[in-house]
């Protein structure tokens, strides 16, 4: 029973190793993690609580005042009261400008989100694209600590024999112990990097780098300046029509009692407020709002230049790693059948070992090389629909 529970346990292991996240559930859990994300309810009901004010009626909470005043001397027992309710109007054209201003302030929070995953996007694109070099480079490691391995079983054969000198024996196991650090520098460079990746996401294994090519389109980080641009441009409009402190418009009633036994009389009052603008208030905040407009107009001709720029280098690079890849692939091809002949040759006798040793060493190399093209092609893709605007 032990025994199948045992297996149980590893072939759940061995399964959960294999399960590996998309770049989509990489880049979302990432989401989830950043402290836009977590700001993100709260952001949201700012933009609701202003929405909810620019369309009421009143431009601000209305106000109650309350004042009484009792008579002294000769006019002892004489007393005023008077109670007060007053509210803000809105300024003409400020009410609609208010209300579009909130509405450009949404769509560059949604732009700002959009733009948001896409950063997050390509920091896993490029822990997902080290972790497969590294995943690459710990496999080939193995399986060179392996083969030395069974080389320097085979030489130390051949010493006991006398078919060959004790030096060969020196040298293969030198060769091991060189394979047997490569491993560990591999397994070290790994350890980095899933470590970076689930500082990211959160996630223990790291996604794929599998991705097709997506669709060239709109850019969002384009599209969050271009938000950012429109959202600068209300705000001007909201403090340009903002001219003055609003108008506010009062409703009270006055009781009186003269004192002296005589009646006491009440009136209705009518006020109304009209504050004065003028330079000293508006032109310091329409000078701040016009400076804020021309940034976000300037860093949208920035993000536009930057995007075309990279859309460009990343078709390049793209192309140049293809054809990296297929000589690499060649290169391998010519270092494995060199190999094998020196392989062969050494069991026979023929060969000696630093023959033998330098062929493997440059099958070795051959073989990473082409596993770090093969990676480079798919992270070049990657940067390309990173470039695209283009999610997992």
């Amino acid at each position: 029973m032990a025994a199948i529970m045992g297996l149980s346990a590893l072939a759940f292991s061995v399964g959960a190793q294999t399960a590996r996240p998309t770049l989509r559930d990489a880049v979302d859990a990432a989401w989830s993690l950043s402290p836009q994300a977590r700001a993100l309810a709260n952001r949201q009901a700012e933009l609701d609580a202003r929405a909810r004010a620019a369309g009421s009626f009143l431009a601000g909470a209305p106000t109650v005042s309350l004042a009484h005043k009792a008579g002294r001397g000769a006019a002892s027992g004489a007393q005023e009261t008077e109670a007060e309710i007053s509210a803000p109007l809105w300024q003409p054209r400020l009410r609609s400008a208010t209300a579009s201003q909130v509405e450009a302030d949404r769509a560059a929070l949604a732009a700002q989100i959009a733009s948001g995953k896409l950063k997050l996007a390509a920091e896993a694109r490029e822990l997902a694209a080290a972790a497969a070099l590294a995943e690459s480079q710990l496999e080939l490691a193995g399986r060179k600590v392996a083969e030395a391995q069974a080389l320097a079983s085979d030489t130390e054969r051949r010493v006991r024999a006398g078919e060959s000198a004790r030096v060969d024996a020196l040298r293969a196991s030198s060769a091991l112990r060189e394979a047997e650090s490569a491993r560990a520098g591999a397994e070290g460079a790994l350890a980095r990097t899933l470590a970076n990746w689930r500082a990211l996401t959160g996630l223990p294994q790291a996604a794929a780098l599998d991705e097709a090519q997506g669709p060239e389109g709109a850019h969002p980080l384009v599209q969050a300046a271009e938000a950012q641009a429109r959202a600068a441009r209300s705000k001007l409009e909201v403090t340009e029509a903002d001219r003055r402190d609003p108008m506010e418009v009062g409703v009270g009633v006055i009781r009186e009692r003269p004192g002296g036994g005589a009646a006491s009389e009440s009136a209705l009052r009518i006020s109304l407020r009209v504050p004065l603008g003028g330079d000293i208030r508006n032109g310091a905040r329409i000078a701040a709002a016009r400076a804020e407009l021309d940034a976000a107009e300037a860093e949208l001709d920035a993000s536009r230049r930057l995007a075309t720029s990279e859309r460009e280098a990343a078709i390049s690079e793209l192309e140049a790693a293809r054809r990296s890849e297929r000589l690499a692939s060649e290169r391998e091809r010519f270092a494995r059948e060199a190999q094998e002949l020196i392989a062969k040759s050494h069991r026979l006798g023929e060969t000696d070992l630093p023959t033998r040793l330098r062929a493997d060493a440059e099958r070795f190399e051959a073989e990473l090389a082409r596993a770090r093209a093969s990676i480079e092609a798919r992270r070049a893709l990657s940067k390309l629909n990173q470039a695209n605007g283009s999610m997992p």
